[in-house]
């Protein structure tokens, strides 16, 4: 605020409005220093005479070209050659402001900024090329470590649209997810030094320079196959993941069926993310590169890992003469000892390979956004704009090619794996909306326990994980625990301060004492209208699909729990006539860990303010919140599955291996 006294005094140092014949009078803005002066040139003339009509108070404050002015007869311009100027008897909505709006001063990069950005890409590309042997040695490890699917310059192009779209954003967020086995959790070695957050220390600054943050999820978890991770992207890689991968070093062999599906769910995410592929299998290369020619992918990338630079570490015999980047080669980085130092996962400098040779393909994108940014005044709207799709025009974002590998088309699990044809083209494929929820970690949102109404010991999932539930708990309902193998190996990590690992397979664990354990499946599908306004509006098949109940991949006794005979399902009070095994969809090892529940026929819907507890149970605290619409995420006729899972194998016990649930599936339309 400006007092009245200070008002004047401004008024009075003011240009006054000269006629044409003093056209050198200047005046200095009275508020800049001596280095930073804005001179306020004379207004032009009219007809040969200067017509100073209108000229009333006006406050000019030159710190940020900002005007009060009380009427509507002169404007203040900026004009490149002689600064401030008034131009006369042109109303002010009549006349384009010429001064740099705030918004286009933030988005508009300096020949001062742009230099900077240039140094630092070049800085970077420079200890990529000393680290690595120098230019050529470097560029021929990156050339073998990554192969790009689309036309190099169109790649490298898509991508850049990603980061540009970034930083038009409110966030101004990149966000790459990272999602696979123990070799992306950075196994023998501290989380931290993974390659995902390799990849995030290399392009934090170049990234910054531009105006965008980089945000790293390594979301990985020990020991899970793709799927059910694949129907699960949104809950563990969030939402608005730009860049989203998976690692294929081990357990899934050669095949590319899971690998094809898992890529389909990722194409139906909101960004439409860039697909990466920690592998080198020639099955799985060969869907990522006709999913790019047809369009559907635009800048998909296959990473190697440490048999990229086998032969230039064969060349040097002793350690002293290898570059920084293969010194050091067979160290880990956790103390020595501790779990996962297994030869099939990356030591410290090979997870230093992978970050440093994805950061650098990344490099050339973020090196483009700065130069679109530089040359191109309105990229802002451009790139901000909603509607803007990172696919080719043939592609819709909703569109699925035909899948390319082989699957049972008779299992039930087609549609939720694959999609489903049009029923007008054959070739082109489209997919419902598939929810889920799971209570492995880390999760970002659809935790298992929001659809829990009754039925669980709340008390464990409160308790210290690594604390033993004995036969008496278990007694007393289903209850949050982990398995003895995922307890011991987190007690070893334990002793070495945990490493940062923040992965953890928890689930829900029952024997036939702990009763029933009661779901609610939101629906979740698309909004539009499923009212037939007949008796049959309510039948659940108008709403829902399949549903698909995972177990927890661990191996354990041959008497552990069978799923698929040891477990009963009801949905909507109705048994469920078939529980079948999942045979090539999910699978670990060779262990089969889902199974396809198929709805009874028949059966309804359940609003949520119909909801209660399974007999002789009490609502979980959730539940509650859910029923008093605390939680925010529901309305009063919102409708879902109701879905009881009881044990009803008699020779189930805790020791043996009670029966468990990690991960619940369900498609709607």
């Amino acid at each position: 605020e400006i007092s009245h006294q200070t008002q004047e005094r401004q008024r009075n140092k003011m240009v006054q409005v000269q006629p044409p014949r003093r056209k050198t009078n200047t005046t200095y803005c009275p508020f800049s220093s001596s280095s930073s002066r804005r001179t306020l040139s004379p207004p032009p003339t009219t007809r040969g005479k200067h017509t100073r009509k209108g000229i009333n108070i006006f406050l000019f404050l030159c710190l940020n070209y900002a005007v009060i002015k009380l009427n509507l007869d002169y404007v203040f311009v900026e004009d490149e050659n002689v600064g401030m100027v008034i131009q006369e008897d042109v109303p002010l909505q009549q006349q384009p402001l010429q001064t740099k709006s705030k918004n286009q001063q933030k988005t508009q990069m300096t020949m001062e900024e742009y230099k900077s950005f240039q140094t630092f890409i070049s800085n970077t590309k420079s200890e990529f090329s000393v680290r690595y042997g120098g230019e050529e040695s470097a560029s021929a490890i990156l050339s073998k470590g990554i192969s790009s699917f689309s036309k190099e310059e169109a790649g490298i192009e898509k991508t850049a649209v990603r980061i540009l779209r970034a930083a038009a954003s409110k966030k101004k967020e990149f966000v790459l997810s990272f999602g696979g086995y123990s070799v992306t959790v950075g196994r023998g070695n501290h989380f931290e030094q993974s390659f995902p957050f390799v990849i995030k220390k290399i392009l934090s600054e170049p990234l910054k320079q531009i105006g965008v943050n980089i945000v790293v999820r390594n979301a990985a978890i020990g020991g899970i196959p793709s799927f059910p991770y694949g129907w699960c992207l949104r809950n563990f890689l969030g939402e608005e993941s730009d860049l989203i991968s998976w690692d294929y070093g081990m357990n899934e062999g050669n095949s590319a069926e899971a690998f094809e599906a898992y890529v389909r769910h990722a194409m139906l995410m909101p960004h439409q993310p860039m697909v990466m592929m920690l592998d080198d299998k020639r099955a799985r290369k060969n869907v990522l590169e006709k999913y790019a020619q047809d369009g559907f992918l635009v800048d998909p990338i296959a990473v190697g890992k440490g048999e990229v630079v086998k032969d230039l570490l064969g060349k040097y015999e002793e350690e002293k003469d290898r570059p920084p980047g293969l010194k050091e080669w067979d160290v880990w980085g956790a103390p020595k000892g501790s779990p996962g130092q297994s030869n099939w996962h990356p030591k410290k400098m090979e997870h230093e390979l992978i970050g440093w040779m994805v950061a650098m393909h990344l490099l050339k994108s973020v090196e483009k956004a700065g130069e679109i940014m530089m040359n191109d005044t309105n990229w802002m709207t451009t790139y901000g704009s909603k509607d803007e799709i990172i696919t080719k025009g043939n592609a819709h974002p909703a569109d699925l090619p035909k899948p390319l590998t082989s699957f049972n088309s008779q299992s039930s699990a087609t549609s939720i794996m694959h999609g489903m044809p049009l029923p007008s083209k054959e070739d082109v494929w489209t997919m419902n909306h598939v929810s889920c929820r799971t209570s492995f970690l880390p999760v970002l949102s659809g935790k298992m326990d929001s659809i829990i109404v009754s039925g669980l010991v709340s008390s464990t999932a409160e308790d210290d994980i690594m604390n033993p539930r004995g036969d008496d708990v278990y007694k007393s309902g289903w209850v949050v625990d982990v398995g003895q193998v995922e307890r011991d190996t987190k007690k070893k990590v334990a002793k070495f301060g945990g490493l940062g690992y923040i992965d953890m397979k928890t689930a829900l664990y029952g024997i036939p004492e702990s009763g029933t354990l009661r779901f609610w499946l939101p629906y979740e599908g698309q909004a539009h209208d499923h009212m037939h306004h007949d008796a049959h509006e309510y039948d659940a098949d108008h709403w829902f699909d399949s549903l698909v109940v995972c177990e927890v991949n661990e191996k354990r006794t041959s008497d552990e729990c069978k799923v698929e005979s040891d477990m009963t399902f009801a949905i909507g009070g109705v048994v469920s006539p078939s529980v079948t095994k999942m045979q090539d969809e999910a699978s670990y090892l060779g262990k089969k860990i889902c199974v396809s529940v198929k709805l009874p026929p028949g059966i309804s819907v359940t609003k949520r303010k119909d909801v209660v507890p399974s007999e002789g149970a009490t609502l979980t605290p959730h539940a509650e919140a859910m029923l008093r619409d605390e939680t925010g995420v529901h309305e009063e006729d919102d409708v879902g599955l109701l879905l009881d899972v009881t044990v009803t194998g008699a020779g189930v016990t805790r020791a043996k291996g009670a029966c468990s649930i990690s991960h619940i599936v369900w498609e709607q339309h």
